[in-house]
């Protein structure tokens, strides 16, 4: 790991604000000491650490210049009598004066006498204090692994570390257990133990990179805890494809030497029954008490006994392990004859409760092809996909390949594997599955199967469509096959239109329509739905909704209906049918149609950019954050964050705006999506002009709408309303004109309720006197029905903005103060700021309700102490944070609140507390 990932600091606040507190004594020429303890690798030295390093480098503020000493103490010098004192006192003279070195030399020199003459550590602890007393600049000594010091040492070091209170010097002292060191005890103490599951969490996608999906990192922290030295050697041993969600996680973690240390460490002394025990236990994949108990015997027997107090938690009917990481690490280290009589035993208890467990723990005895249990495996894996068990479905599929040793059968078993493995978010592994073909005897028509495969695949891994792979497969089968041909020219076409690429969409549309005659059933309903998804993005809506609605369905399975469901939902979503498509995608959220990873997280993106273009901005953040806690990968990875641009701009949340900005870029760049790349140009622009930054935006913007131009639908990628704003916001009054008779023609083509309310703003806006204003009026009543209350909002704004620079100051108030409502109403609190500036600016008040509670917790408690009298320096100090962090918030404060002076933020926290009684912040 980079030393900057080792040494972040994560879930630790409250014990480095504790530790800073002590530290601020220096400032007033105090001292003290704090003792911190906890397990190995729990990330004592770590905190010390990182708050020594800010006082060295005089970033605790009102604390400048601070000498930071730093001593390990070693085993090998515990048994030599006060060799620890030594070692703390060089550390002490180092840091002094050089007048005062010479002095506090010869006082060392005496204490190494009375050393020989075997001094008490009384006498030398009385010795000491002066030494201390000539410590003149603030200084503070680290002492890691205190433990190890030898005992002389450690009582004249408890003795001195209670009296340095009217020295700057401060003792931090790290020790694995306090109570084994008794000369401590009574020192201020902090207990570090494991960080919990978000913070584990956190600490997994930090180490391993942005790219990590957020239930991968979950998963590896719940197996792992909360140790955050394991955890950073486990994550180094995982696979990338893996943290990215596109291969399984394996079953038990990798082989780590520290995890072993920690969690069982009694490995090693383990008796045969004991490891039996443990490795049925951990081999239970339900974790359910009876199976277990049947394959362990009689549950009176001593290693059950054992198991149970030792190992696992019970709780109605099931259990858990205490330690999560003995799974793995008694698994890794059982031979296979070991882990076979677990298996052997569970399939005997699961025989009459579970067959298809059974199946699954059988197959893991078998070692060699086994085609009768490959035959149920396979039966027992199409079962539980029509129940919506997708993962299991996918096991079951993995081990029945395995076991088949008939080529013909291996090719179907391997097609189905594939096929669950997409619907479980495994996309790499389905494409793996799909260039089998290049190694087994297959027939065109099986070739054709494992392409269609590897296309969808490749498709919704990275937004690729392989039309070369798609068309040498096409021509092959075509003759013998032309169904299977059409298939394939569909899966081209389909993947073309997501990708908004209308003419080669509509070729390979045209492709597949030679071999109409031959279409089956499902083939035809497949080409029914891309001719729909097509029409969509060519700004065909009316035929699109008139596809859909004659859409009948009859899916194969659960996983059929719910690709049916998100394609008519991105089609209704396009029409503004908002809705009809919430129901469809929430349909798929809910599991209606089972668990799959790869159709939750595409139903989840969905709902995004639904709730961004109805305007539910709160919604569409809230869809976003279940998208990224969901385990799989898909080509959404880059679109996603680009629509949370605008979603956390709105929602005044700046930091995470350019947060997903940077996840959109990485995504898009590593898979060449130069779509993502567009949307992302178009929201950034959007945040852009919401900061101010008119230039800046209008060139970013630019760059989007020329993307914009190639669709026939304005609204598929919204870029031209921003982009005529900032034409005129930057005093580019004829590119703006000039960019609106563009967008005026476009609009009137494809005339959705969000094209003609914009239209109809920026025809006021690239107006100038009393015809702006008319324009305005009419902008303000245009498809108000149907269009998003944020764009509503909008458009109250810069009719409110225009009246004011108009002198019309009390009809601006009036439209201004409707436009807070609004835009705090729908979220938009960056756009209720705005509004809130330009009503003091027009002499109106600035409506101090409920405002503060948008504020964040930090947000809140800087505003308080602003309304106090504090200075940002004061608050710094207060909060243990920079100058320029505080500068920082108050920034946002002000955009948020709509002001511009510390008086406005005071009168307004003074309202709030008037208002409750209490105070909001």
């Amino acid at each position: 790991m980079e030393k900057e990932v080792r040494d972040a600091l994560i879930g630790r606040d409250s014990e480095q604000t504790r530790i800073r507190e002590v530290l601020l004594r220096l400032a007033a020429g105090e001292g003290g000491a704090v003792v911190v303890e906890g397990a190995d690798g729990v990330g004592k030295s770590a905190l010390v650490r990182a708050v020594s390093d800010d006082a060295r480098a005089g970033r605790l503020t009102g604390l400048d210049e601070v000498t930071v000493s730093a001593v390990v103490a070693a085993d090998s010098e515990r048994g030599w009598p006060f060799s620890g004192l030594h070692l703390v006192l060089s550390a002490v003279v180092g840091s002094l004066e050089p007048e005062q070195q010479r002095q506090a030399a010869r006082l060392v020199d005496d204490l190494t006498t009375r050393l020989e003459q075997t001094a008490s550590a009384y006498e030398l602890a009385v010795q000491v204090q002066p030494l201390v007393s000539r410590v003149r600049r603030p200084l503070v000594i680290v002492i890691d692994d205190a433990h190890r010091l030898d005992p002389q040492s450690l009582e004249v070091l408890g003795f001195v570390a209670r009296r340095v209170g009217t020295s700057p010097l401060v003792f931090l002292v790290v020790v694995d257990t306090a109570e084994r060191v008794p000369p401590l005890l009574g020192l201020p103490l902090i207990r570090l133990g494991e960080l919990p599951p978000t913070d584990a969490t956190e600490l997994v996608r930090r180490a391993a990179g942005s790219h990590t999906l957020h239930s991968v990192a979950a998963r590896i922290a719940a197996r792992v805890g909360g140790n955050p030295r394991a955890l950073l050697d486990v994550v180094g041993r995982v696979p990338d494809v893996q943290l990215l969600g596109q291969v399984e996680l394996d079953r038990h973690l990798p082989h780590s030497p520290v995890l072993q240390a920690q969690q069982l460490p009694e490995l090693g002394s383990l008796d045969d029954d004991q490891r039996f025990a443990l490795l049925v236990a951990t081999g239970s994949e339900d974790q359910r008490m009876a199976p277990v108990l049947n394959a362990l015997g009689s549950p009176d027997a001593p290693h059950v006994a054992w198991l149970f107090a030792e190992h696992l938690n019970r709780s109605d009917g099931t259990f858990t392990l205490q330690r999560p990481a003995v799974r793995s690490i008694i698994w890794q280290a059982a031979t296979m004859a070991e882990r076979d009589a677990a298996h052997q035993a569970l399939a005997a208890a699961y025989a009459d409760s579970d067959p298809g467990r059974q199946l699954w723990h059988l197959a893991q005895t078998r070692h060699d092809h086994d085609d009768e249990l490959a035959t149920r495996l396979e039966r027992v894996a199409a079962e539980s996909l029509v129940r919506g068990e997708v993962e299991r479905s996918l096991a079951f599929a993995r081990e029945a390949v395995r076991l088949t040793s008939k080529p013909g059968e291996r090719v179907v078993r391997l097609l189905q594997a594939g096929r669950f493995a997409v619907l479980a978010g495994r996309l790499d592994e389905a494409v793996h599955i799909a260039r089998e073909r290049f190694r087994l005897d297959t027939t065109p028509e099986q070739r054709a199967d494992f392409a269609l495969l590897e296309v969808r695949a490749r498709n919704l891994l990275d937004g690729e469509v392989a039309t070369g792979l798609v068309s040498r497969h096409v021509e092959e089968v075509a003759p013998i096959d032309p169904t299977r041909a059409a298939a394939l020219d569909l899966a081209a076409a389909h993947g073309l239109a997501g990708r908004m690429e209308q003419a080669e969409a509509a070729r390979f549309l045209a492709l597949a329509e030679r071999f109409e005659d031959d279409f089956d059933p499902t083939t035809r309903a497949a080409h029914l739905r891309t001719a729909a998804l097509l029409a969509s993005v060519s700004g065909e809506l009316d035929r699109a909704v008139e596809l859909v609605e004659s859409d009948s369905g009859g899916a194969a399975d659960l996983f059929g209906e719910a690709e049916t469901n998100l394609l008519h939902a991105t089609v209704l979503v396009r029409a503004e049918r908002y809705g009809q498509a919430r129901r469809l995608l929430r349909a798929v959220t809910s599991g209606q149609f089972g668990d799959s990873p790869l159709l939750l997280r595409a139903a989840l993106a969905g709902l995004v950019q639904l709730e961004l273009r109805a305007g539910r901005l709160r919604e569409a953040a809230e869809a976003a954050a279940a998208w990224d806690r969901v385990d799989a990968d898909s080509a959404h990875r880059a679109l996603v964050p680009a629509y949370m641009v605008r979603v956390n701009a709105y929602l005044g949340e700046d930091e995470a705006a350019w947060d997903r900005r940077r996840q959109s870029i990485e995504g898009s760049r590593r898979h060449g999506d130069s779509w993502a790349t567009a949307v992302m140009q178009a929201e950034t622009g959007a945040f852009l002009l919401l900061l101010g930054r008119f230039d800046e935006a209008m060139s970013v913007l630019d760059h989007a709408r020329r993307h914009a131009l190639e669709h026939a639908d304005p609204s598929i990628l919204a870029v031209e309303p921003d982009y005529i704003e900032a034409c005129v916001r930057s005093g580019e009054l004829g590119r703006a004109r000039a960019a609106l008779a563009e967008f005026e023609l476009r609009a009137g083509r494809v005339p959705t309720a969000w094209a003609r309310h914009t239209v109809a703003r920026c025809r006021a806006l690239a107006s100038e006197g009393e015809e702006a204003l008319t324009l305005f009026r009419e902008a303000v009543e245009t498809a108000t029905d149907a269009v998003s209350p944020v764009e509503q909002a909008r458009t109250l704004l810069c009719f409110g903005e225009r009246l004011r620079r108009l002198g019309r100051r009390t009809d601006a108030r009036s439209w201004l103060q409707r436009t807070v409502v609004l835009a705090q109403e729908s979220g938009a609190i960056a756009l209720a700021g705005r509004a809130g500036q330009e009503l003091g600016a027009s002499g109106g008040p600035v409506p101090p309700t409920t405002r503060l509670a948008d504020l964040t917790d930090a947000e809140q408690r800087i505003a308080t102490l602003v309304a106090s009298g504090r200075r940002n320096r004061e608050i710094a100090a207060e909060l243990f944070v920079s100058v320029r962090t505080v500068e920082a918030h108050l920034g946002r404060i002000f955009r948020k609140l709509g002001i511009r002076s510390r008086t406005e933020l005071t009168g307004i926290v003074v309202a709030g507390i008037d208002d409750d009684g209490g105070g909001q912040a």
